[in-house]
Parts: C-alpha cells; structure tokens; sequence
C-alpha cells in the first residue's frame, strides 16, 4: 500500500507530465475547494440540488408500459405451461450437460 508521501509524488510527476489544461484547472479547483481533513463529499452535490417531491418521485421512478410482440407472448406462454406441466430442466442438470457437452 502507498504511503501518503508516495501518492504526492505520484501525483506531482502526473501533473507536471499534463498539458491538459482543463484537468489541471479541475485539480486545482477541486484541491481549493476541500479543507484539509474534509472526508465528506462536495458540498456543491448538497447546497446544489433540492430533495424530491413525492410527486417527483412518482413521475420519475414511474414504470413505462411495455408492449410486446404476439410472438413474444406466445414464448412467454409456451414457458409458463411447461414450468406447469414440469417440463424443465435444473440448473445442475444443464451444468452437467455443458460439462459433457464441452468434453466431446
């Protein structure tokens, strides 16, 4: 594991290396933004977005109707009168004939 002095040479070296301009402002303005210590997370998250309404809420997690083809639901149907009728195979069982299936 990195000791800290580890990780400010590491990070002198990446930032000397950049030419990214745009990177090298986001460090900097991230590094001006947290006071030493400071393990919370970025005030901006919190001070920035409001809590949901209920209704929000609703609206936003809501679950769109899904409409699927005939063909589809036919597949569905044909599934479920076979885990009905006891047509189906067990996981133990389609594991051992992959087994077989990958030794020929």
């Amino acid at each position: 594991m990195e000791n800290i002095n580890e990780i400010k040479i590491k990070l002198i070296q990446k930032i000397c290396e950049s030419e990214n301009f745009y990177l090298l402002s986001s460090i900097l303005k991230n590094l001006e933004n947290h006071t030493t210590g400071n393990v919370s997370e970025q005030d901006a998250i919190y001070k920035s977005e409001r809590p949901m309404t209920h209704e929000e809420v609703e609206e936003y997690f809501k679950e769109d109707e899904v409409i699927l083809p005939d063909y589809v639901m036919k597949m569905i149907e044909r599934g479920r009168e076979d885990v009905k009728n006891g047509r189906v195979v067990d996981n133990e069982e389609v594991e051992k004939y992959f087994e077989q299936w990958l030794k020929d």
